[in-house]
């Protein structure tokens, strides 16, 4: 590319003990418990002293990231051969290494294959066999850096960074259509009944293309566009004026594409035709999840020091809030100004990643002002991989990794069922630890800054695994068939055999084609 500037006692006579008794019960007998079951002891021994006081706040859980298992990740004698390896307590997986050592955002999975960019930089796109991890085919991408991909009727989508939409056949990489839609493309494609929906620059200089629908623009407008497209053909359907690109991906749900712009907007457009539905202009910093006509993201708060994200519950036909304030809210360092937005990539590493692809600094069609402003980003390489504390939707509950947290929030009524607190890490103080949780029926898996493989019971926030992989995690993994999946910040591919078929159905980022995987 040319050189560019800018994871009891329960019977009868059980109840005949006094609490006192049931207390020292408890107490004694945790010693027999293995380590891994301590915790749940002590979280019974409090939550019966606290019986005979009635209703309380529901109590802040700990997770414990440093009594994880240590996994040494086996070092392949060559890049593109996958290697097995082992874990202590009996899971298996193997890891591939691909050229370069740059970061790989979320694989998508289809028919028992796996479909991954070479990272940011990299010129290559692969198919790659989800069980051996054996190369499938192999293409060469005009443009670098190509984000997630998404896999629908036999067809797979990516943009490239810099700066091209491409559509490849499933089965052999063929080329299908791509079309070269401006500097940079910093967010990924979405489909949903054979439409592809993507982001892009307003002022690239490219020809105009003739489209269906001219939609009324929306406001606020301005330095960039969605685009709605044929998915088999690349044939425009509309395009919408939005304020700057879009954070991860568009998200579509009955009828209706949802996104947030890096300068903190929230959009809500027509998908037949691009007309707004509506605009809310509310410091957003997430993806919105949809699910039984709510909307549910993060927003920020406050100001320095005392700046705090929280979850919102959203009327998602009027785009208006539920609550009067935030719900779980935490403090959010890493989205003050120049610190990173909590992406898993050192200011040194974002700094030597954007200078390899030629950015000597932002192009001022990023934006990245703005985003810095909301969200603390700074760099083109940081908005490609930035997905903030994005929530999921499972069994009535919003759950999200925000912080050093992890929650569990009622879909109903915005009350807090559990809260964990995630300690351990070795990640930034003020950091965020987890990128947005993969999804199963009943566990989330959860792949941090600092190397760690995680899986929490949606019902009770207890662990189900912990795995210390040593290797940087700044994309959520996919899940398929007792499988996860992840790419690291260093270039390579986890396959990890977590024997449950609880890890299964989330086969791209956010889970579906549509970004909108809801349990």
């Amino acid at each position: 590319m040319a050189l560019r500037h800018g994871g009891s006692m329960s019977s009868q006579s059980s109840w005949a003990l006094s609490l006192g008794a049931s207390l020292s019960l408890l107490l004694g007998v945790t010693a027999l418990f293995p380590p891994d079951s301590r915790q749940e002891v002590k979280t019974i021994t409090a939550a019966a002293s606290k019986a005979a006081e009635g209703p309380a706040k529901q109590a802040v859980k700990r997770i414990d990231l440093s009594t994880g298992v240590n996994v040494n990740l086996p070092r392949p004698k060559r890049d593109l051969e996958a290697a097995s390896f082992g874990t202590s307590d009996g899971r298996s997986g193997w890891v591939l290494r691909l050229p370069g050592g740059r970061p790989i955002a979320t694989p998508a999975y289809a028919d028992g294959m796996l479909f991954v960019g070479g990272g940011y930089g990299s010129h290559d796109f692969y198919a790659v066999d989800a069980e051996t991890g054996k190369i499938i085919w192999q293409i060469q991408t005009g443009e670098d850096g190509p984000t997630a991909a998404v896999v629908a009727d036999g067809l797979v989508a990516f943009n490239t960074e810099s700066c091209t939409l491409i559509v490849v056949d499933e089965r052999r990489g063929r080329l299908v259509w791509q079309e070269w839609l401006g500097d940079p493309l910093m967010s990924q494609p979405a489909i949903d009944k054979g439409v592809l929906y993507t982001a892009h620059p307003a002022a690239t200089g490219r020809p105009a293309k003739r489209a269906e629908f001219h939609p009324q623009a929306a406001w606020p407008g301005g330095s960039h566009r969605l685009l709605a497209a044929d998915l088999k053909t690349g044939r425009h359907i509309w395009e919408q004026e939005i304020s700057g690109d879009v954070i991860t991906a568009p998200v579509i749900s009955d009828g209706t594409v949802y996104f947030t712009t890096f300068d903190g907007n929230s959009y809500a457009l027509n998908a037949t035709d691009g007309s707004v539905v509506w605009v809310k202009a509310n410091a957003a910093t997430s993806a919105p999840v949809i699910s039984s006509g709510q909307l549910y993201e993060t927003r920020k708060g406050g100001r320095g020091k005392e700046m705090f994200e929280g979850l919102a519950r959203v009327d998602a036909k009027k785009g208006e809030a539920q609550d009067k304030e935030l719900i779980a809210k935490s403090k959010a360092e890493y989205l003050q100004k120049g610190n990173g937005g909590g992406v898993a990539l050192s200011a040194q590493a974002t700094a030597s990643l954007d200078s390899s692809v030629g950015f000597s600094a932002a192009p001022p069609a990023a934006k990245l002002a703005q985003a810095n402003d909301n969200l603390g980003v700074s760099t083109v390489v940081g908005a490609w991989a930035y997905q903030g504390s994005r929530a999921a939707v499972s069994k009535g509950q919003i759950l999200n990794a925000q912080g050093n947290y992890i929650n569990s929030v009622r879909a109903s009524d915005g009350g807090q069922s559990w809260q964990a607190e995630v300690v351990g890490s070795h990640a930034a103080p003020g950091g965020q630890i987890f990128s947005p949780p993969a999804v199963g029926r009943d566990y989330l898996y959860l792949a941090g800054a600092d190397g760690h493989l995680l899986s929490v019971n949606q019902s009770d926030g207890g662990v189900g695994f912990s795995y210390a992989m040593k290797a940087p995690i700044a994309f959520q993994p996919a899940l398929a068939k007792g499988n996860l999946y992840v790419g690291t910040s260093d270039g390579r591919l986890i396959c990890l055999k977590t024997g449950n078929k609880d890890a299964d159905g989330w086969y791209a980022w956010g889970g579906n084609v549509q970004h909108n995987k809801v349990q």
